[in-house]
């Protein structure tokens, strides 16, 4: 059995999602990284059937981005049920979504989100 593991790591988006008014017109950066875990019982090749395409990830992580929400758990949610559909024999997604500069008067540092799905 072979255990196979892709991510994208420390992406960098521009978008518009937040709670507060000033979030929606100005936007912020986010930083996001996404693995996604699958068991094989197939010794690799050089098919990328046999793993995850890591544009495709990106693809869906940039689509989801670009839709406002107030939630950064929102967003984890909805990258997870398309790599979901895209990706039915995964065992294991995990996100980590950070928006870098949350509007905060005191805060000088970020706040992140992070989601784990697996398939059990």
């Amino acid at each position: 059995m072979r255990s196979w593991q892709v991510k994208i790591e420390n992406v960098k988006f521009f978008s518009f999602h937040g709670l507060f008014t000033e979030e929606r017109i100005l936007g912020n950066e986010f930083t996001l990284s996404v693995s996604v875990d699958r068991i094989s019982n197939e010794i690799f090749s050089e098919k990328l059937e046999h793993s995850i395409d890591y544009g495709v990830l990106y693809s869906i992580c940039a689509e989801v981005m670009q839709k406002p929400v107030d939630l950064l758990e929102t967003i984890c949610e909805q990258i997870v049920e398309k790599i979901q559909e895209t990706c039915p024999d995964y065992q294991l997604i995990e996100i980590s979504l950070t928006k870098d500069h949350p509007p905060l008067s005191q805060m000088t540092g970020n706040s992140t989100v992070k989601l784990s799905v697996s398939k059990d």
